[in-house]
Parts: C-alpha cells; structure tokens; sequence
C-alpha cells in the first residue's frame, strides 16, 4: 500500500500556488498525511521584484525579520483557509528556493513534493520556472507538478477519477508502475498505461528507409512489454502504444482518455529516463492532467 506520511507544499500565495496546495490538502485525507507549507523568502537583492505589486513591494528597506513575520502571518491565514478540519503545519525561510526546498524534503522525510509548474508574475518567471526544473533533477522524493494550464479551474472535490501512467520502459519503468498502480489502488480506480514507441520514418521514394511493416513490428514488441509489466505488477490497465513523438502521444491519450492524473518515471541523478528523459518537461508543461513525477 502506498504511504504518503509527510506532504510537502512551497507556497507563493498565487492563485495557481493554492490550487496545488489545494490538491496536497486532498491528497493528505485520502492517505492520513502531514502537510507542511512553506515559503522560502530570496535573499537580497531578488526580494525587490519576487512578486507583481506585492508582498514585498515596499518592504526592500525593512529588516529580514520583518519581512519574515509578514510572510509568516500570510501562511498562517492560507493554512487556515485551507485546513479543512485537520491541522497544517507551516514554515518560512529566508535562502536560496532550490537548495531550502530540498533541505526541507530530507529533513522532513517527505514523501511528495506538490508544487505549481507556474507562479506570480516575475517571481514565476525568476524562480518558480527554474525552481520546479531544479527541484524535478535534486530531490528523490516523487513530486506533483501541476495546476499548471492556463486558467485555474475550479477544484473539483473528487479530482481522480481515471489515472494515467507513461512508461518509457527502462529499469525504472516496474516501479513506476508499481507506485501508480498502488496510487491507483487507493482511489479503487484502473490504469490508463502509455507508452510512446520509437518513430521511425518508414518507406521512402526509393525505399531508403525502414520498411513498411517496421512501425507495427515495434509496437507489438513494445505493447508485448508493456504487458508482461502490467502482469508483473498484476495490475489492471487499459494500455496505449504507438509509434510516436512521446510528448505529444502522452498528451493527446492522457487529453483523450480523461486522465486527471499522469505518472510518470524521473531519476533524481541522470533526469529523467529513457525516452521521457528529453520530452518530460514538455509532457509536465502540455499534460492536460497534473503530473507526478516518480
């Protein structure tokens, strides 16, 4: 059974950033967790500019602990807003986001890090685009990157209804699954499993290229995989596979099968795995669904 004990949120108090937390504080009542929200203040100078007109517009000139008492009385209100009968747990740092964040993931032995893939105004721009490409290579924990599409919708009080999991079929590939289907397992629902094989051009004027019957050899060789995984892991699955470019294949199965959530495999060492490697930052931009990132 998959345990998330401790659930780790970086706030920025935009609206995208509560959304996330939003989806913490959900995910926190399915699996009996602990949320922490933290918000890591940037050393001077980029405390001048880190938000659009403001938290700290005006503040440049104040001491850091003033500075942190203020921020400290915004997470104290948003932890309220969001607490929903259970307590939240909060934090403010003064440092450099990137290195505090993966402090506090060891520290607190967390066992998901949820964060927006976008901020507010230039302190999305500054920190929290880089913020989530750095966090994603440094921390070992899985993480949540979402509320990430252009407008915020609504939050929908069941949001997991159909899961989705991409497969690049690497070493890593069995516990991906095996963490998905354990994911899927707790909201009682099947797996929607993708996987992207490779696209090769086929024919050609004076057949230069790959034979014709190249493509679907591939793909039943793949889908073949695919199966013995899901039969290893002894999970059930409707399985996607095709030859095609992984980001847009992924997108357009997780767009067309309704998936509200998609996994995915990611090594905190060497980036992320295989095929997925080059294309997972524009799967986790694109995803019309959250993504976790295992």
């Amino acid at each position: 059974m998959l345990s998330l004990k401790t659930i780790l949120v970086p706030v920025d108090f935009s609206e995208r950033s509560t959304h996330a937390a939003e989806h913490a504080v959900l995910l926190s009542k399915r699996f009996q967790s602990k949320v922490v929200l933290a918000h890591v203040i940037p050393p001077a100078p980029f405390e001048y500019a880190a938000f659009d007109g403001g938290a700290y517009t005006g503040m440049a000139l104040h001491p850091e602990q003033e500075i942190q008492a203020t921020m400290e009385m915004r997470i104290c209100a948003l932890a309220q807003k969001l607490r929903a009968g259970q307590p939240l747990e909060t934090k403010v740092l003064i440092g450099d986001p990137a290195k505090e964040i993966e402090r506090l993931v060891q520290e607190l032995h967390a066992d998901l890090l949820v964060m927006p893939t976008h901020g507010y105004g230039p302190f999305r721009r500054f920190i929290l685009g880089s913020l989530t490409t750095k966090v994603l290579h440094d921390v070992s924990c899985p993480v949540f990157t979402g509320a990430h599409i252009p407008e915020v919708t609504p939050f929908n009080p069941e949001p997991y209804k159909r899961i989705g999991c991409a497969l690049d079929l690497g070493p890593h590939s069995e516990d991906v699954l095996r963490w998905a289907w354990d994911f899927a397992s707790a909201y009682e629902e099947d797996l929607t499993v993708i996987h992207a094989a490779p696209l090769l051009e086929v024919g050609g004027l004076y057949g230069d290229m790959f034979p014709a019957d190249t493509r679907k050899a591939l793909t039943d060789a793949a889908r073949s995989e695919v199966d013995k995984l899901i039969a290893k892991v002894g999970c059930r699955a409707e399985v996607h596979v095709e030859c095609a470019d992984p980001a847009s294949y992924v997108r357009d199965v997780a767009d067309k099968s309704y998936v509200d959530v998609l996994i995915i495999g990611r090594s905190p060492n060497l980036g992320l795995l295989g095929r997925l490697r080059t294309h997972a930052y524009a799967i986790i931009r694109e995803a019309p669904c959250p993504v976790i990132s295992v």
